[in-house]
């Protein structure tokens, strides 16, 4: 509501309420969304809010042929970003010696890796793995950045594996 100079009160427009919205709105955005369901609310009167607090969201996209999934968990001034993609199977000696040879190569050639591990877990599953610790709440542009990190990193290994297996 607005104060007319009379001093009587008058509703607001939809076109006033709508600009003032997105006014807000882009304030918000410069200071960087949360990444959670339920961030953006609008109201019955078509006013938006932003919802702060925390919660942790899982998210996945599809990348040269794997499917990354990436889980984002709030802690008290950090947020946990964790990203991972099943690679494929290690073959066993006595299926292809020389292709488990080659794998192994390629895995022990990743040691030196700062954002991305690459394992095999106890059914042969070669996995890439990586965790960071983000000061504060992530944004999507914090998501944006640990991710094209992590995946400048794996990438060049990532299609060394996919030619070996």
């Amino acid at each position: 509501m607005i104060g007319s100079p009379s001093g009587a009160r008058h509703r607001e427009s939809p076109l006033s309420q709508a600009l003032e919205s997105v006014a807000r709105m882009a304030h918000e955005v410069e200071r960087g969304l949360p990444i959670a369901p339920g961030t953006l609310r609008m109201d019955d009167d078509g006013i938006l809010t932003v919802n702060r607090e925390s919660v942790s969201s899982r998210h996945h996209f599809f990348l040269d042929g794997l499917i990354f999934h990436v889980s984002l968990i709030p802690k008290e001034d950090h947020t946990l970003f964790q990203i991972w993609a099943e690679i494929g199977y290690m073959p066993y000696s006595i299926e292809s010696p020389q292709k488990r040879a080659r794998l192994m190569t390629v895995l022990r050639a990743t040691g030196w890796l700062e954002r991305a591990r690459f394992i095999v877990d106890e059914k042969q599953k070669i996995l890439v793995l990586g965790q960071r610790e983000v000061e504060g709440t992530m944004t999507l542009a914090d998501l944006m950045y640990e991710t094209i990190q992590f995946l400048q990193e794996a990438r060049p290994y990532l299609r060394v594996f996919g030619e070996c297996l």
